[in-house]
């Protein structure tokens, strides 16, 4: 089976793994999908050799945390998602492929805090509120309203996560990170980030950059046009 095969290799190509997925998930892969590789060397970023709990904003398919949890069976992968077909296409293949340290719930990010993680990844769920080529299905609206709420939201929460929280962003505008995160590392070209929270919010900047999030609204809603 293709996880245990990841399990014993370690690697995979994503033409391989994306077999488990019918075609109209395939079909997604490459463009809203972490790759393997993307999925792998952030997993390792988060559990480095102890069992943590892992939160996915965003979850899809599920592709990142089954990568994560099947390289990583002593830590907990927890994706959640707007769209109850990608949740139930997860938990169908979690119980077929029987990875255990997984789970995934119906969830808009709005309605939860992320308390109880260790680490937290966000390959950016919010983008395609505004940018119309990275529409999923008929659930992909742009509204600008929309964007900012979400990203204002993702930007408290980090704000209120422990001291020790590891976060990886995934195309993601560094504005949704608070001060109170330092910059570990940046790979693929600066698009995958890892970053550690070491500040109390009330020693950082913790209100989000309205400049920032505005001037990428309207770059991408004048491209859009």
């Amino acid at each position: 089976m293709i996880i245990e095969k990841l399990r014993i290799q370690k690697n995979m190509s994503d033409e391989d793994f994306d077999a488990i997925y019918p075609f109209e998930i395939r079909e997604l892969s490459e463009r809203h999908w972490s790759s393997v590789f993307v999925s792998k060397i952030a997993s390792e970023f988060f559990c480095n050799q102890k069992s943590v709990k892992v939160l996915d904003i965003g979850s899809g398919a599920g592709k990142f945390c089954f990568v994560g949890a099947a390289l990583h069976p002593a830590s907990e992968f927890h994706g959640i998602d707007i769209r109850e077909n990608f949740i139930e296409i997860s938990n169908e293949l979690k119980e077929k492929h029987q990875v255990s340290n997984t789970s995934f719930q119906l969830q808009d990010v709005l309605q939860m805090n992320f308390s109880g993680y260790d680490g937290i990844y966000f390959f950016n769920s919010f983008q395609e509120k505004i940018d119309p080529t990275s529409a999923i299905d008929h659930r992909s609206e742009v509204s600008i309203e929309q964007y900012i709420l979400y990203t204002n939201h993702l930007f408290n929460e980090l704000n209120k996560v422990p001291v020790g929280t590891k976060l990886v962003t995934y195309f993601a505008e560094d504005f949704c990170v608070p001060d109170s995160f330092r910059l570990i590392s940046t790979h693929f070209k600066g698009e995958l980030k890892f970053y550690l929270k070491d500040l109390e919010s009330h020693e950082s900047h913790t209100l989000l950059n309205e400049e920032d999030i505005n001037e990428h609204i309207d770059k991408h809603t004048f491209l859009s046009e």
